[in-house]
Formats: C-alpha cells, sequence, structure tokens
C-alpha cells in the first residue's frame, strides 16, 4: 500500500522526523555538543542497553549478519567515521544462529516465510566461540526491565548466559563494568509483551514467568536503578521510550472481523455470504446444543405423582432438599444433572454416587456447560422450542453463539469455558500472524460448505498460545505503555537526557513516513520497517531508528554526528531457496 505523505525536510526536521540528506564533507564539521552543565558530552565510551529491538534481533534470530546493522552499531559506527568516540565498540556476535535459544530464524520463499532448521542443545554457552564479559552492546533479547538486576539471570535467559561474565552476573553490573561516557537506553517492550504474546488474562499471566504486565511502580523502579547505575560517573545518555507493540505487524497482519478474514482470502462480504456463513454457525452450534436443551426442557421426569414434568422443573422441586438453590444457575444445573443420573432407567446412581461424579472435574465441566447455555428456572415453565430460543439469546449475549452482520462481524477465538468452544471477539480484539494458518483453514471450512473438526483448536485462534489478544487486554498493554512512557520523558528531562519518542514514530508508520522516497509503514512484508517475525524491526527498520537517535542527541547536546544512510540496509527479502543459517 502507498501513503501518499510526503513532507519538506525542514517540516520533517521541525518535527524531529528523519529526513537524511547527502552532505559534502567540507561542509560537515562534527562536535560533541555540550550537556546542561556546559561540559563536552563525551562519546569515548558508548554503551547501549536494551532488549532484542537494541541487540538487532531480526526475522525470529539473533544472527552475526543482522547485529552487524543494529542502531547501537550504527551509531557507533557514525561517532567512530568523525572521531567522536565509541572507540572499540564490540557486540557479544552471534556466529552459529542454528542453536535454538539464539531463535528460529525466518527467510522468506517464492512459497512464502519459510523456517530454517535448529539445533536444540543444553547450555548457552556450550561449545559457542565467544569471550564471557563485558561488551559495548549489552542488549539482551527477552529482558525486562525488571531483570537487569537479578543476579544469574543467564541462568533464566540464556541469551545473556551466551556472554555474561560469570553465572551469577547481573546485566547491569555487566554494563556498568564498560564504565561508559555515554550510554542509550531501551527498556520496557518485554514488561508487556509476554503478557500480549501469551494469551493475556486468558493465558498464565504470571509475573515470575515474564506472561504479566509489569506494574508501573515496579517498571518505575528498575527503571531510576539502571539510569542512576549508568550515569553514576556522570555519563550522559539517550532513553528511547515504548513503541506501541499493538501497532506492530505481529498483531495487525490478521484482521478479527469476517469482513477482513474474507477479504484476505478474496471473498467478497455480500448479503449472501452473509448468510451462508450465519447459517452454517447456526446449524452447527444448534446440533451441538439442541438435544441437551431437549432433553432437559422435555417432560421427562416423574417427581412421584404419576405426571411427567421436564427435568428443569423437577430440579426446582427436588434443590431444596439436597441443599441447592434453584435461582443459582450452578445449583440448579448440579440439580438437574442429579435428576438424570439418579432416575436413568437403565443404569440409576446412588445418590451418593452421583454426588461423587458431580464434584469430579468431568461433574464441574458438565455443570459449566448447562451454565453456559443459559440454563435458568423460567426454563421448568417452557417446552422444548422456548428453551432453545431462550438459550440463543443468552449465548449470543455472552458472546458463545456468533451471529455476523454487515455492521458488526468479529470473528470467534477458542474457549474452553464456551459450551460452544468458541467465544465472539470484541472490537479492538487482535489476531496475531501466527493464526493466520487457522483463519484460512475456517475460511475454507464455511465458504466450502465443510463440518468443523471435532477439536476447534484446529481452525479457531487460541489467546494461551499467542494467536489472539481480547480487547480489554489490549487495553490494558496500551495503558501500560502510556504510563512507562510518561515515566520515561519525566526522567529524561529531570536528567537532561536526550529522548527519542519511537511510540510517536511507529504510530506515524501506520499510515506512511516517507524518508528520501521510500515509504516506510507497520505493513507485514511490504512494509520496510518489521522483519518477517512480525515484531522486530528488519536492518533497514534499525537503521531508521538509529538516525533518530542520532537527531534527538544531536538535538539536545547541540551535537553534531551523521546519520546514516537508512536506505541502503536490507529488508525483507525473498529468496527462492532457503540458505543456511550464518
Amino acid at each position: 500500500m502507498i501513503f501518499n505523505k510526503y513532507r519538506s525536510i525542514i517540516a520533517a526536521l521541525a518535527v524531529a522526523f528523519l529526513a537524511s540528506c547527502t552532505i559534502e564533507v567540507d561542509d560537515f564539521q562534527p562536535s560533541a555538543g555540550t550537556d546542561a552543565s556546559g561540559n563536552a558530552v563525551d562519546f569515548t565510551t558508548y554503551v547501549a542497553l536494551g532488549n532484542s529491538l537494541t541487540a538487532g534481533y531480526t526475522d525470529g534470530a539473533w544472527v552475526a549478519k543482522a547485529q552487524a546493522n543494529s542502531y547501537p552499531q550504527l551509531i557507533a559506527n557514525s561517532l567512530q567515521s568523525v572521531n567522536l568516540g565509541a572507540n572499540g565498540f564490540t557486540q557479544p556476535l552471534v556466529s552459529n544462529s542454528s542453536k535454538a535459544y539464539f531463535g528460529t530464524q525466518l527467510v522468506l520463499t517464492n512459497a512464502g516465510p519459510s523456517a530454517l532448521p535448529t539445533i536444540n542443545v543444553d547450555g548457552a554457552r556450550a561449545s559457542d566461540n565467544i569471550t564471557p564479559g563485558t561488551y559495548h552492546n549489552m542488549a539482551v533479547p527477552g529482558i525486562r526491565a525488571v531483570d537487569m538486576a537479578v543476579p544469574g539471570y543467564g541462568v533464566a535467559n540464556p541469551l545473556f548466559g551466551y556472554f555474561s561474565s560469570e553465572a551469577t552476573a547481573t546485566v547491569l553490573n555487566d554494563a556498568a563494568a564498560a564504565n561508559a561516557t555515554f550510554f542509550s537506553v531501551w527498556l520496557g517492550a518485554n514488561d508487556v509483551l509476554g503478557f500480549a504474546t501469551s494469551g493475556g488474562s486468558l493465558g498464565s499471566n504470571d509475573i515470575l514467568q515474564a506472561t504479566a504486565i509489569t506494574p508501573v511502580e515496579t517498571y518505575q523502579a528498575a527503571m531510576t536503578q539502571v539510569l542512576e547505575t549508568m550515569s553514576a560517573n556522570g555519563a550522559n545518555g539517550v532513553i528511547l521510550n515504548i513503541p506501541n507493540i499493538m501497532e506492530a505487524a505481529l498483531f495487525n497482519f490478521m484482521p478479527s472481523d469476517l469482513e477482513g478474514v474474507l477479504g484476505l482470502a478474496g471473498v467478497p462480504f455480500t448479503e449472501d455470504i452473509l448468510a451462508l456463513v450465519n447459517g452454517f454457525m447456526a446449524s452447527t452450534i444448534g446440533d451441538a446444543k439442541n438435544p441437551t436443551i431437549t432433553a432437559v426442557a422435555t417432560p421427562s421426569i416423574d417427581p412421584g405423582d404419576g405426571e411427567l414434568i421436564n427435568a428443569v422443573a423437577a430440579a426446582a422441586a427436588t434443590a431444596p432438599s439436597i441443599d441447592k438453590d434453584p435461582n443459582v444457575p450452578s445449583d440448579l444445573a448440579y440439580t438437574v444433572i442429579f435428576l438424570q443420573l439418579t432416575t436413568d432407567p437403565e443404569n440409576p446412581l446412588s445418590p451418593a454416587d452421583a454426588m461423587t461424579y458431580l464434584a469430579s472435574v468431568e461433574g464441574q465441566t458438565q455443570i459449566a456447560g448447562f451454565v453456559g447455555l443459559g440454563l435458568n428456572i423460567t426454563w421448568a415453565q417452557m417446552n422444548a422450542e422456548q428453551a432453545i430460543a431462550d438459550s440463543d439469546s443468552y449465548m449470543q449475549e455472552q458472546g458463545t453463539y456468533p451471529v455476523f452482520t454487515m455492521e458488526s462481524n468479529q470473528m470467534p477465538y477458542y474457549d474452553a469455558t464456551s459450551p460452544t468452544g468458541m467465544r465472539q471477539s470484541e472490537v479492538g480484539t487482535k489476531f496475531t500472524l501466527t493464526a493466520q494458518g487457522k483463519i484460512t483453514a475456517l475460511v475454507g471450512v464455511i465458504v466450502g460448505g465443510g463440518d468443523l473438526p471435532e477439536d476447534l483448536q484446529e481452525v479457531l485462534p487460541v489467546p494461551a498460545n499467542g494467536e489472539a489478544l481480547i480487547a480489554s487486554d489490549v487495553e490494558a498493554v496500551e495503558t501500560a505503555i502510556g504510563e512507562y512512557n510518561e515515566f520515561l520523558k519525566s526522567e529524561a528531562d529531570a536528567r537532561g537526557f536526550a529522548y527519542v519518542d519511537t511510540r510517536s514514530i511507529m504510530h506515524e508508520a501506520v499510515t506512511g513516513i516517507i524518508i528520501d522516497g521510500v515509504t516506510y509503514t507497520t505493513e507485514y512484508l511490504s512494509g520496510n520497517l518489521f522483519s518477517l517475525d512480525g515484531a522486530h524491526l528488519t536492518q533497514r527498520g534499525y537503521a531508521v531508528i538509529a538516525n533518530y537517535t542520532i537527531e534527538a542527541i544531536n538535538n539536545k547536546y547541540g551535537a553534531k554526528i551523521p546519520t546514516v544512510q537508512q536506505n541502503d540496509y536490507p529488508v525483507v527479502e525473498e529468496t527462492a531457496v532457503p540458505a543456511p543459517a550464518n
């Protein structure tokens, strides 16, 4: 997609957006600039702290060829080119990316993205030819701000274990050992990313396992420690804030509405298609639930006077005698199943055995299923047809019976707690790139007139597998990022550090930024910014970040550091045959 959003070089500089230009050597006079105290900024020893975005991680893996174009390395190259510093800048280069803990490298083939094979080995440093100790790019893929001062973090994260000074080292102490005169910090994306990619509130949501959002106060304390430690010797620095990860290609390639999904499949969204889909859903869901409803809403139980009444009416009369409240849906469901078990004409259970079953996992699941169908006391006076209609309305309100309209057609995701195994998403829900195969299969089933598989996880995104994030969790992520960034801006201002608003940059890229005639967007594959994993940048994307960072440093300190020609760096390129990892 091409976005006609042009701006002049002067306007771009005025709002701190990059517009690289050719500078004649004779006209350019490099300068380090001065800090708030009037002292010359010292770039002699430049140290970078951060996560995978700082480490140069791209296309799903940490590899040397991309590390060479990490944004800190590019800044170091610029400083070195004009003798301003970054002397002997080093990175823990990964010479063999085939090992699984370095990630699974993706390449774009003529058949689409393809994963290169990996090797599972124990121990991050075993047989790896790298010198342990302090490097100038101290970024660790996967690290959160709250992990920076954790002793022995290399045990939990083998990517730090790969180059840490010792087994008990902290990332912060190893970074401080470099005695930086200038540093950059880009930390915080992983303090929300683990939550977003593990299902959010529908996943494990465990702070110890990095699958919960780091509380704002905890994040602030961790970042304060990082900034205090790195500036203790008077070093100046630059802080990059946190981009809205919900705008990354990972969360935006797959639409979460039927119209968008059909559009990807080349199927027009028409009234006829809508009727087809709704008919398919009604038939599929009805076949699963209607026999159950009929069984409890059809007169079938003799309470003792020779007259049959429906199971709900019988349960309402029986519930108090077994200490259950018929007005509580779970109690009523318990009693319905209890009566079915104890009055089964072929194999009745004793009351004690029936209660044992109802206390089991299977029994509790059956109770939850009845509750999910909308079973309630009003069914005592209903026939089966009325009860089915009542259940349909209830389930549609709960989102467990998806119904699509031209105006509202959010796709369902898998939900084990739903009686249908699915729940219709709300506007704002994100389906991730990893759900692509399932959505494609689901559309094929619906449009092709097939049957849904017995296991709906085969065709519906599963949040806990990182395939979807519900709307309320998206909002929670964005709120946390906003609060992190408010703190980072206040710290940069208070400490006199440069500040890079990457959140605004990435937001601008949603509609497109044009730099030297090249359009940069957040689009997957074609946007130039995001690599094949949809979460990390291309090497050209890292060059763009390097230039924004250089401009922020120049603007803050009055420095003159040359930018790089970002359009010279690689983006996603197609190869006919997957090449071996570098």
